[in-house]
């Protein structure tokens, strides 16, 4: 059976990355919310995939948010996986008879971590309370009125607090000041109300680095070598990534130039794309990188293994500087101005049209777990569930396995 894949981060008060809810859903699903039996099954084979897979090249080590139905949880579906690894969120709709209070103790005694998903107090609830480590309060679904209220109704120590659907930075610090520790929402990748914005001077260098490398003509490995051995931490970077296992090289390169040189044009051309990303975004939570550099991946390996009709340069530039506006805090036309983009990638990024937009759009529907969209997008782009799914996952395998960050 087919299957869409999402994950979507969990943050902690530092913007770090503490986990991620893994989100799916069948490709032949019925367009709508019920927990039919084909869910059901759905959510098992999918498990079995991420079982297959490891959840280690999922979540990059971090903890798995995974939902479970009552069929699920008396199945004892969550041993298939590591204690140390998974967050079993019991869904909402779950209601706390005995068998699943006695699978959930179960779970508990064997060291599982437990979460309420979507959180709206009850008191028949409160053996489930008592047994869950983590409780997730949907900020949409509920107001913070009726939040505070309920947090008023049950033991809240040693718990930790989750506000999911946090959209906002208004709504993040309120959260944080209600006592919540984890926030899970697009708070983060959302622009701030632009203002007038001069680059730092290192900023400013990266721009530079990126119009020089964007330039049409064939790169110049003595002249790029220059540039980059004036920057320790570039230096430093290219040194570490042509070592590392990713290339497998038997002696050791301490050369700038010899290190453009084996990497080659088209790999060094993206190497400096992302490192001057992260440059860019050094005041920013390293997610948002993450993110850019999984666009980009998933968008390259669309075109270059099933759409084949564009460059696949071009697709994996227009993901990874998908979000160059939050990074820049400025709109997406002033920050990609002295960048020197091909005409598709501006088109895709600031008008929204041509195949790399729709290609970006798959992406973030995916993030979003918008399953609607995301059929309706698959459908005009001519791909299936599986391919979609493949990619998706091999692209965040790969930024996984980047030496750098």
């Amino acid at each position: 059976m087919d299957a869409y894949v999402a994950r979507q981060p969990i943050l902690d008060r530092k913007m770090k990355a503490y986990g991620y809810e893994l989100l799916f859903r069948s490709g032949a699903a019925e367009k709508n919310s019920m927990v039919t039996d084909a869910d059901q099954a759905t959510s098992r084979v999918v498990m079995e995939s991420f079982f297959s897979r490891g959840l280690e090249n999922i979540t990059g080590g971090k903890l798995a948010f995974v939902n479970f139905t009552s069929r699920l949880l008396l199945e004892g579906a969550a041993t298939l996986f590591p204690k140390e690894q998974l967050v079993v969120e019991i869904l909402e709709d779950v209601e706390p008879e005995p068998e699943i209070i006695e699978a959930c103790r179960n779970l508990y005694d064997r060291g599982y971590t437990l979460a309420m998903d979507d959180f709206v107090y009850r008191p028949e609830l409160d053996p489930l309370i008592e047994l869950s480590q983590v409780i997730k309060f949907d900020f949409m679904l509920s107001t913070p009125d009726e939040i505070s209220d309920m947090l008023k109704k049950f033991p809240i120590k040693g718990k930790q607090l989750l506000a999911e659907k946090i959209e906002t930075n208004e709504m993040f610090v309120l959260a944080e000041k209600m006592g919540f520790s984890l926030f899970q929402g697009y708070f983060f990748s959302k622009p701030v109300t632009y203002t007038t914005k001069t680059l730092s001077p290192l900023k400013a260098s990266y721009i530079s680095l990126l119009r020089e490398i964007n330039q049409e003509e064939e790169l110049d490995f003595e002249r790029l070598g220059v540039t980059i051995r004036g920057d320790v931490a570039l230096s430093y970077k290219l040194l570490k990534l042509v070592n590392s296992s990713y290339y497998g090289l038997r002696n050791q390169v301490k050369d700038v130039t010899q290190a453009l040189a084996i990497i080659g044009t088209r790999e060094i051309r993206k190497w400096v794309f992302m490192i001057s990303l992260m440059g860019l975004s050094s005041d920013k939570p390293d997610e948002i990188i993450k993110m850019s550099m999984i666009r980009g991946r998933f968008l390259e390996n669309l075109n270059m293994r099933w759409l084949r009709e564009l460059s696949s340069e071009n697709a994996f530039q227009t993901g990874l500087f998908s979000l160059l506006d939050i990074l820049m805090d400025m709109p997406m036309e002033s920050a990609i101005e002295g960048i020197l983009l091909p005409d598709q990638v501006r088109d895709a990024l600031i008008e929204g049209r041509g195949h790399l937009y729709d290609m970006l759009d798959l992406a973030i529907s995916i993030e979003r777990s918008d399953w609607d969209k995301v059929e309706e997008t698959t459908g005009s782009l001519r791909l299936d569930a599986a391919h979609v799914s493949e990619e998706y996952l091999g692209a965040i395998k790969w930024c996984n396995e980047i030496p750098y960050l």
